[in-house]
């Protein structure tokens, strides 16, 4: 690499000591813009690996600094009277560059490449230019090529010269080089859409110039490919050439500004983790990571031994039994003695971390524990209110079958048996019997009392308007047999789970029963949906009232609610998502 800075330095400083001025073999004989453009993307490339590599994972620099490395192929075979090694070398670069760009936009910002697609294709790359470049290295004699205009005379690695072999490669290069070119458009095209906004925001200088690297390679494949013949003085070639080594540029700079920004993050999670250290704040972990790493989707999860299960800061139990990774998750256990205590569940293309779960381990173990030890209080509380919401879902369904079988059993019952007292007294009236049409009569409005007794003790159980029509027509018919007037407002005819609709529909029924009760003139009813929630409020001009019933306070509470009574307010909140 050395010998690749200093050969770089003098043609910019001093273009005669390059390549021989006698006769053009690079295109930085050329031009001077030529010139300039062709060491600025080498050097940025060099420059940028060097600042990668300073950081932990060092693969995304090495990379880097290889393409910085065979990005000078093309001026080393070009080097009149230089060393026949190097100017060999160069001949075979061109292709491995390439193959290095669509690696570095498969493993852009962490230097790895996650997927078995994504290696895969990196592995068919690097196959393809391999075979290019060791088909030419072995086989191609430089003094027999029709097309060569930077070195014709040395090729340390020939073995045989097969002319035949050699132009059916010089024939496919062009094929090779546009494949490999879209390949790199493909893959950075690929990734910048299956990417998570935080990602892309991430990836997009990097992917964005490794897509432009591409294009500019696709287009010189398909000038090579129509005329074989490159001429550095061609205008067409010329600007061609320039306009790949913009690319190259950018393609430096957007690897230097990902290593800056993971850099930028490393910092940070550090200084979090001196932060947690010193003064660690309950339930912010999550939230700190989240803006270290620039991940608004990070997760923490506790793993509570006992109930063998993960859990979020919240106490609710995760989605899936254990975090894994997939789908561009990356997840980072929590250790500590070997025994993991929680998982951190980010954004796999954002950072690698390798010491993450280390360094948030020791630095910040009390933050740790503590959030754990209240993730499993909340977890034992959220299984509580469970408990109590499956109580009040058991007790709602049990007293929807008993209003079901009064109605289909009890009630049909008495409505057959007062249908034939009917008959009867038709009958007795007829045959003139007086005294038994009597009785029967007296029977039929007992009968009838008792079907009507029942009927309203079935409504009370549960009402079974409730479970056929929804909120909105009970709630109505509960205004029109209330005892005072009531106005209702905001109630919508949308259907909720019926133990929303329950806890609705006795909030404002106890609400009605309890302004009655204080001598209330009116009672005004507002239902409306709020952020996920059903917000019912009851205001009368009644008496000041007392407390909220348990009795309500216990309903709503299970279903993860509040009640909240005002001198003559009555405010429920149920969650109804």
């Amino acid at each position: 690499m050395l010998v690749v800075l200093a050969y770089a330095i003098a043609a910019l400083v001093l273009p005669g000591s390059g390549p021989s001025t006698a006769s053009v073999t690079t295109y930085g004989d050329a031009s001077m813009a030529a010139r300039t453009s062709d060491l600025a993307a080498g050097l940025g490339l060099l420059a940028a690996g060097l600042f990668a590599a300073a950081e932990p994972r060092r693969r995304l620099g090495v990379l880097t600094i290889l393409a910085g490395v065979t990005w000078f192929g093309p001026d080393w075979e070009g080097w009149n009277h230089g060393l026949a090694l190097a100017v060999s070398l160069g001949a075979v670069a061109p292709p491995i560059f390439l193959a290095l760009v669509v690696d570095l936009a498969l493993s852009l910002p962490t230097g790895r490449v996650n997927s078995r697609l994504g290696q895969a294709a990196a592995v068919a790359t690097y196959t393809l230019a391999a075979v290019a470049a060791v088909g030419r290295a072995l086989f191609r004699d430089p003094i027999l090529d029709p097309h060569c205009w930077r070195n014709c005379i040395d090729n340390s690695f020939l073995v045989r010269s097969e002319l035949g072999l050699t132009r059916t490669i010089d024939e496919l290069w062009p094929g090779a080089l546009a494949s490999i070119s879209v390949a790199v458009v493909l893959v950075a095209a690929v990734r910048m859409a299956s990417a998570s906004g935080p990602a892309r925001r991430q990836l997009w200088p990097g992917l964005g110039a490794a897509a432009l690297v591409g294009v500019a390679a696709s287009a010189y494949a398909s000038t090579l490919w129509h005329k074989p013949l490159e001429d550095p003085h061609s205008g067409l070639f010329s600007s061609l050439f320039v306009a790949f080594s913009l690319s190259v540029v950018a393609l430096a700079a957007g690897i230097g500004w990902s290593a800056g920004r993971t850099r930028r993050t490393r910092t940070s999670v550090a200084r979090l983790a001196r932060e947690l250290r010193e003064a660690p704040q309950l339930g912010g972990l999550q939230a700190a990571l989240a803006a270290a790493l620039s991940d608004p989707t990070l997760e923490v999860l506790y793993w509570l031994p006992d109930a063998q299960r993960f859990v979020d800061a919240a106490g609710k139990q995760a989605q899936r039994p254990a975090p894994v990774p997939g789908n561009g998750r990356a997840v980072t256990p929590i250790t500590r003695g070997g025994e993991m205590i929680a998982a951190v569940v980010h954004d796999a293309n954002l950072l690698d971390v390798p010491d993450l779960g280390r360094e948030i381990g020791s630095a910040a173990r009390l933050a740790v524990d503590n959030e754990r030890l209240q993730a499993e209080v909340l977890a034992q509380l959220e299984a509580v209110r469970t408990s109590r919401a499956r109580i009040v879902e058991a007790a709602d369904e049990e007293r929807r079958r008993l209003e079901r079988n009064l109605h289909d059993g009890a009630q049909q019952r008495l409505l057959a048996l007062s249908y034939q007292l009917r008959l009867a007294h038709a009958d007795a009236e007829a045959d003139g019997e007086g005294e038994l049409a009597a009785l029967l009569s007296s029977s039929g409005a007992e009968s009838q009392a008792a079907l009507d007794e029942l009927r309203q003790l079935a409504q009370g159980i549960y009402p079974a308007v409730l479970i056929e029509a929804g909120l909105e027509p009970a709630l109505a018919g509960l205004a029109d047999t209330a005892p005072l007037p009531v106005e209702l407002a905001g109630v919508s005819s949308k259907r909720y789970p019926p133990t929303v609709e329950t806890a609705v529909y006795l909030t404002v029924a106890e609400a009605i029963d309890d302004a009655a009760a204080r001598d209330a003139t009116f009672v005004h009813v507002d239902v409306r949906e709020r952020d996920d929630r059903l917000v019912v409020e009851a205001r009368d001009d009644g008496e000041q009232r007392g407390a909220p019933p348990i009795e309500l306070s216990d309903r709503v509470g299970a279903l993860g609610g509040s009640v909240q009574a005002e001198t003559t307010t009555l405010r429920a909140e149920i969650p109804c998502a």
